[in-house]
């Protein structure tokens, strides 16, 4: 991360410093959630950004930016605030890209009266660099990360280790399954149950994005819990059967990789008949499709509907009844 001068007092008095303390508390939640330590975040100084402008970089590529306003609070308008006009400088909170104000601070306390959520810039940076990492959590993980995971699982399960790892896979595979798996937002925390499905499925293939899909039918109760309603019901969008046959066609299977050979034109109608059933895309959905289309649906929409999951109808737990939102035709 390279901040602006203006930000450089954020990190003044080392780990103690409000940053680097944010810091820290996010690097620790996504070892929770995420379930492998992200590497450590390194903070510089950039005279060339804008005094109260920070960038985050991952690998040396800019994956972020946004300009914090001095003496002044971010409020983010949750949609159920009142509707009197609150005066602020409009912008977009950016993680997410809430539309929102930049406000004095001696204005918060009536900002939060009229229901909006005020958070100030240090907050407002460490939500954002959450939300980075868990964009770019796959890119992140390595292949000693790999090897730490296995390590910690052998500990206690030495024989799921000992039967996988190389007798069926090579490491490089396993670390490609967990990258497919953090890619949409799955946690790979349940690291034991990950690699004894693992197992059984390595005897059948050594393609990975097979492999991912076998991985997340083991593990689908943890997939679809979030999405499901109080009645424990999930609400999802369904896809047409056409569509589903016309990405099915289309894909190739070798040994060790599969390819979707759409034209970019069948890409483009399948993205706009998403985007015509699902809207705009901002919040998190569900989509139910089958399990041969699942992942490639996911990769067309991926880049335009960040938080849209698809799913398996193999990866939908027993009791659990799927709630039609609408098609996808």
């Amino acid at each position: 991360m390279e901040v602006g001068l203006g930000l450089v007092k954020l990190v003044e008095g080392g780990q103690n410093s409000p940053l680097l303390r944010r810091i820290a508390g996010i690097r620790r939640q996504m070892a929770t959630d995420l379930g492998y330590m992200v590497p450590p975040v390194r903070v510089t100084d950039n005279l060339q950004l804008k005094a109260c402008e920070y960038v985050v970089l991952l690998k040396g590529a800019e994956i972020g930016r946004f300009e914090l306003l001095q003496s002044r609070e971010l409020a983010i308008h949750p949609g159920t605030a009142a509707t009197e006009p609150l005066e602020g400088i409009a912008t977009r909170e950016p993680a997410f890209g809430i539309p929102a104000l930049w406000i004095p601070a001696e204005a918060a306390d009536n900002a939060r009266a009229m229901g909006y959520t005020v958070v100030d810039g240090v907050s407002v940076l460490g939500t954002h660099l959450s939300e980075l990492i868990r964009r770019h959590a796959y890119e992140l993980l390595s292949r000693q990360d790999t090897k730490n995971i296995l390590d910690r699982v052998a500990e206690d399960n030495p024989k799921v280790i000992e039967d996988l790892v190389p007798k069926l896979l090579p490491m490089a595979i396993v670390q490609k399954v967990f990258q497919n798996l953090l890619r949409e937002r799955v946690s790979i925390r349940d690291a034991v149950t990950v690699l004894e499905s693992l197992g059984e499925a390595a005897t059948i293939t050594k393609n990975p994005i097979l492999l991912t899909e076998y991985v997340r039918q083991a593990i689908r109760r943890l997939l679809v819990r979030p999405f499901q309603n109080s009645s424990s019901e999930l609400p999802a969008f369904l896809v047409d059967p056409q569509i589903e046959r016309a990405i099915e066609t289309a894909i190739e299977y070798s040994e060790n990789t599969s390819h979707l050979n759409l034209t970019p034109q069948k890409i483009r109608e399948t993205l706009d008949r998403v985007t015509r059933a699902v809207g705009s895309g901002d919040a998190s959905m569900a989509v139910v499709t089958s399990s041969s289309a699942r992942y490639f649906l996911r990769q067309i929409v991926e880049g335009t509907f960040p938080n849209l999951s698809i799913f398996s109808h193999n990866e939908i737990p027993p009791g659990v009844r799927v709630v039609s939102m609408g098609l996808i035709q």
